[in-house]
């Protein structure tokens, strides 16, 4: 008898429990966040949302300025990218990182890595040339295999200067670059001088320029052929183009 009073007891509970769920509210699910609840802040929601138009107003404004190639400015797109959507985020690759080369800023070229790196939506990599970002990334710093010829030498005596750059050696970045574009003029015939761009020769960023260009990144990724940049309105058609990208999805149930 009392084996069938604790199975009872159990069995109420049971069915309690089953009442209670059925009873809550069924949250409704954002796929976009994933399957694993702990890695859905990694993935950014596709968007587009509220503030993006925030974040764009504060480049713009910068721009303006003439301080978008500053330190201050830096710091806060991190907070820009990592809120931003991934609309955004592929609106922001490229022309962060055109930019940063015009100015000659690393700083401006990695924001514009990260932005890339937020992006993992296929319409959206290919609306925003992510992809050709990503390439021009990994050139400034890994590069392919170094040759122990004049072309690997000189590929990598320009990606010494590029972290040079970066670490704010303008001096010692300008010598590093004269050496490797030398030994590519010198010992590498494969490899010419870049193509016409808006970049200043007499400027930190055609040590970037070069940097890109002898180590295979996408020509559009140094203004290959280009004007200056307008970097606000680039990312407004980078923008427009992304919430085409995302049109199709929006519709599916």
């Amino acid at each position: 008898m009392r084996t069938f009073f604790v199975l009872l007891g159990a069995t109420a509970l049971l069915c309690s429990c089953a009442h209670e769920d059925a009873a809550q509210p069924v949250k409704e699910r954002s796929w976009e966040q994933g399957l694993d609840a702990s890695l859905s802040a990694q993935i950014a929601p596709v968007g587009p949302i509220e503030t993006d138009q925030t974040a764009y107003d504060f480049i713009r404004r910068r721009e303006r300025e003439h301080a978008l190639g500053s330190k201050a400015t830096a710091a806060e797109l991190d907070e820009v990218i990592n809120a931003s959507s991934q609309v955004l985020a592929s609106a922001l690759s490229l022309p962060l990182f055109k930019a940063g080369v015009y100015l000659g800023q690393p700083r401006l070229i990695e924001r514009g890595c990260n932005a890339g790196r937020r992006v993992t939506h296929s319409a959206l990599r290919a609306s925003g040339n992510v992809d050709a970002v990503m390439q021009a990334c990994n050139a400034l710093t890994a590069g392919k295999q170094s040759s122990n010829d004049g072309c690997g030498e000189g590929q990598q005596k320009l990606r010494d200067a590029y972290a040079l750059l970066a670490a704010e050696k303008s001096q010692d970045a300008g010598r590093a670059a004269a050496d490797g574009v030398r030994m590519l003029r010198d010992r590498c015939q494969k490899i010419a001088a870049p193509l016409r761009t808006p970049v200043d020769p007499s400027t930190k960023g055609f040590i970037i320029v070069w940097a890109l260009h002898a180590n295979d990144a996408p020509p559009v990724t140094f203004l290959a052929g280009e004007q200056s940049p307008n970097t606000a309105e680039a990312i407004n058609d980078g923008f427009l183009r992304g919430v085409q990208a995302v049109r199709p999805m929006a519709h599916n149930p």
